[in-house]
């Protein structure tokens, strides 16, 4: 199952997602682009409710990768 998050973000946050193994497509997404994917919409809540995936607003995001880029590699 491959991560993909979808949303507008700075390309900062997208470098760091991809660093950490995420896919990030933009704000246009095709349903079947998704299946078999582990998908995360970054600030529309209603695009994910749509889609049927999970939510993270953008301050959540920062502060996860705040989190994810403070912790060594296992």
């Amino acid at each position: 199952m491959r991560p993909i998050v979808v949303g507008r973000i700075s390309r900062e946050q997208a470098e760091a997602l991809r660093r950490l193994g995420f896919s990030v497509l933009d704000g246009s997404v095709e349903p079947e682009r998704l299946k078999g994917s582990f998908v995360l919409v970054v600030g529309d809540e209603a695009l994910a409710k749509r889609l049927g995936v999970a939510h993270m607003s953008v301050e959540e995001l920062e502060a996860f990768l705040k989190f994810a880029e403070s912790e060594p590699p296992a």
